[in-house]
């Protein structure tokens, strides 16, 4: 992911305000998760960590760790899920479904293109353009 190595600059246990801060952030970033899934997803007494690091350009990136698994990362004071959190909770962003042959264009650095789409029989999701989105590959 990464083109060079990134730094890690330290790693501690949430403290519990920052938990529910981190709560009330992740509740407001994603409106379509309820309570009960912020609650799971944000655990109240299980373990979860800060960790805080540099990607190889500088930027500041802070992960929260559950339970091993990085849940969400802040870059930029913007909250995102990970790869882990997706496969937890598959409708938590808008998704778009291409072809293997454009997933290896996008690898490689391209823009997602209305043509490289595979159009589902309900239409595209509503997504705007400032908002994220995820894609799958058509199997």
């Amino acid at each position: 992911m990464f083109a060079k190595a990134f730094r890690v600059k330290s790693n501690t246990a949430i403290k519990g305000s920052d938990r529910r801060k981190l709560r009330a952030d992740v509740t407001t970033a994603f409106p379509t998760l309820g309570t009960d899934q912020v609650s799971e997803l944000v655990p109240g007494k299980e373990e979860l960590n800060i960790v805080k690091l540099y990607a190889h350009k500088g930027d500041a990136v802070t992960v929260y760790v559950s339970g091993g698994n990085p849940i969400l990362f802040e870059l930029e004071k913007n909250l995102y899920p990970t790869v882990y959190t997706l496969w937890s909770y598959p409708d938590l962003l808008p998704t778009f479904t291409t072809w293997p042959l454009v997933l290896e264009k996008l690898v490689g650095g391209a823009d997602l293109m209305l043509p490289g789409l595979v159009m589902p029989p309900a239409g595209l999701p509503q997504s705007p353009c400032s908002h994220w989105s995820c894609s799958h590959v058509h199997s």
